[in-house]
């Protein structure tokens, strides 16, 4: 039986079939026309919570481990170089001298107003009167009774018994019986200053007698060995930069507090940019918000180390090492569509629209901004500018 011979119509009906089809794959399958973008200028604001490490310009101050320490300079106090800090006494020192010192004063007190008490001397009795004012006003302080300063109270107790010991030694009296207690006195003091040097501010800043074992290593001539591991230690309060040395103990501190730094710890999302600024503020001060500029940037694995320098004065962080804190900044730069960002050569970048193929411009993308566009900057600001265009895929 015989089949039925395809007509004239039904080749034209395939050929029609066929070329619909050819046109419909040759549109998908086409690659779609190159669209551009113009490049605009743009803002960008961003906060970032990160973990922060203090790193201060200061020198440290030492003693012989055994000696003691008298402190004279208060606690963040301006000193100038050459400036008497505290006062150290060698080994071989014993508090005990020090009060035998106490115990002859006191009789040669006693024994001026018991055997010369009938001689009149006003110049004594107001110096009694200071010494015994300021001893009333520390008393009622340490039991609560009045508020103050106690150091500042503690410092004019001892000026004022100074300066009545002073006054009696510059006018003795002959008598047998004063003249063997102040060659005593003589004698014990010279005997505990012996034992006793001075130190003096090796340089100009704030002294303080607060630290953290922290202040040899977290200084900015010691930037090449801190590393992310080693912030990471102080911030989980573990020893950095090897052991201390058992001979000398570090007693306090010299701080440059106008110019001082900070590492911060953040994602591999942040790229921060040389010499861009921050605003910084540190958990637990958030009422104080230091200016920050940014020196240097490192990546290690996925967290960026960077380094801030601060000129602002430190205030409540001179001693205070670290902890949890925000950086926030109004970033300002060229926006261009995510779309437009490529990768070439290993670096990020955009292609420039130049009447041909493109020419492809590096950039670092600072930020993003509200619309989702991303916030570049490039070296290259001749060839990409706002009001140029760029390809976008």
């Amino acid at each position: 039986m015989g089949g039925r011979r395809p007509t004239g119509r039904f080749f034209i009906l395939l050929m029609f079939v066929i070329g619909t089809v050819v046109f419909v794959l040759m549109n998908v399958l086409k690659p779609a026309p190159a669209s551009y973008a113009v490049v605009e200028n743009g803002t960008s604001n961003t906060a970032r919570r990160v973990q922060a490490v203090v790193m201060r310009d200061e020198t440290v101050g030492v003693m012989d481990t055994g000696s003691t320490i008298q402190y004279v300079a208060e606690e963040g106090s301006l000193v100038s170089q050459g400036d008497t800090v505290c006062y150290i006494f060698s080994a071989g020192y014993s508090a005990s001298q020090l009060q035998a010192l106490e115990s002859i004063r006191a009789e040669i007190r006693a024994y001026h107003l018991s055997v010369l008490g009938t001689i009149i001397d006003t110049r004594l009795d107001v110096l009694e009167d200071q010494v015994r004012d300021t001893a009333l006003q520390l008393k009622a302080l340490v039991n609560r009774r009045q508020s103050g300063n106690l150091q500042n109270l503690e410092k004019q107790l001892t000026a004022a018994m100074e300066a009545r010991q002073t006054y009696l030694s510059q006018n003795q009296r002959e008598d047998t019986g004063l003249t063997a207690l102040y060659e005593t006195e003589s004698k014990r003091q010279s005997q505990i200053i012996s034992w006793r040097t001075t130190e003096t501010a090796a340089r100009d800043g704030v002294v303080s007698f607060y630290l953290d074992g922290y202040e040899t290593f977290m200084i900015p001539g010691n930037t090449g060995a801190i590393t992310v591991d080693a912030l990471r230690n102080i911030l989980n309060g573990r020893s950095v930069g090897g052991d201390p040395s058992r001979l000398q103990t570090n007693i306090y501190r010299i701080v440059d507090t106008g110019r001082w730094y900070v590492y911060i710890l953040s994602d591999a999302t942040f790229a921060p940019v040389t010499d861009q600024h921050y605003w910084f503020q540190l958990e637990g001060f958030e009422d104080v918000v230091y200016d920050a500029a940014v020196v240097s940037s490192v990546k290690s694995g996925n967290t960026v180390m960077t380094l801030l320098q601060i000129d602002d004065p430190i205030g409540p962080l001179l001693n205070q090492r670290g902890g949890n804190g925000t950086i926030s900044t109004e970033l300002s730069g060229l926006k261009v569509p995510q779309g437009a960002l490529t990768r070439e050569g290993g670096q990020t970048g955009v292609y420039v629209y130049d009447g041909a193929g493109g020419t492809f411009i590096p950039v670092t993308v600072t930020g993003t901004t509200e619309d989702g566009s991303a916030l570049v900057s490039t070296d290259f600001d001749t060839a990409l500018y706002a009001g140029c265009y760029v390809l976008v895929k």
